[in-house]
């Protein structure tokens, strides 16, 4: 698998691809266009993300990999879309990578499953500090937690943007059958 989102992220780049075509493996999908749009490093390293992050198609994989804390606790959504569950990897708060995200976000299904769609990346400090930068994007600080934050929807599209913080793709709907 680890391969294959390797190989979707290159031939993407590579066809110059644009539109609204869909890159697509078992249970996921992302809009090519927004891999066109990405520099030749972001989209390496959007690529290293996918690849370090497909293990986790599977919640029990993620758990068993240390994103075992629901945090904040709750599926979250607005009026401009959702987000989902989000689990926290504790061990990687502090750092910043782009294989390496703080927290996984899980989109509840009518199954009760939980569908990987995205990753958040945080880094904790003041408003007051020089944000930090991923993938050519500049963080946003969120005050509520204190910490500098940048969503990447690696594993679904989103028309707001592939960094947007909420994805109108995502529901909540499910959230009450979620498995967690």
């Amino acid at each position: 698998m680890r391969r294959t989102a390797q190989l979707l992220a290159g031939i993407a780049l590579l066809a110059g691809c644009s539109g609204e075509r869909t890159i697509t493996e078992p249970g996921t999908e992302m809009q090519a266009g927004a891999l066109a749009q990405l520099s030749p490093a972001a989209a390496q390293d959007l690529a290293a993300l996918r690849a370090a992050t497909a293990p986790f198609h599977r919640i029990e994989s993620a758990k068993a990999a240390g994103y075992d804390v629901q945090f904040p606790a709750g599926c979250f959504s607005s009026p401009a879309g959702a987000m989902g569950f989000h689990y926290l990897n504790g061990s990687k708060v502090g750092t910043l990578a782009p294989g390496e995200p703080q927290l996984l976000i899980y989109e509840p299904q009518k199954n009760g499953t939980l569908k990987l769609v995205g990753v958040e990346f945080i880094l904790p400090g003041a408003p007051t500090d020089t944000p930090p930068v991923l993938f050519g994007q500049t963080f946003e600080y969120n005050r509520t937690f204190g910490v500098w934050a940048l969503h990447v929807w690696a594993w679904k599209n989103n028309p707001s943007g592939l960094f947007s913080d909420w994805n109108p793709k995502v529901s909540c709907e499910y959230a009450g059958l979620a498995q967690l």
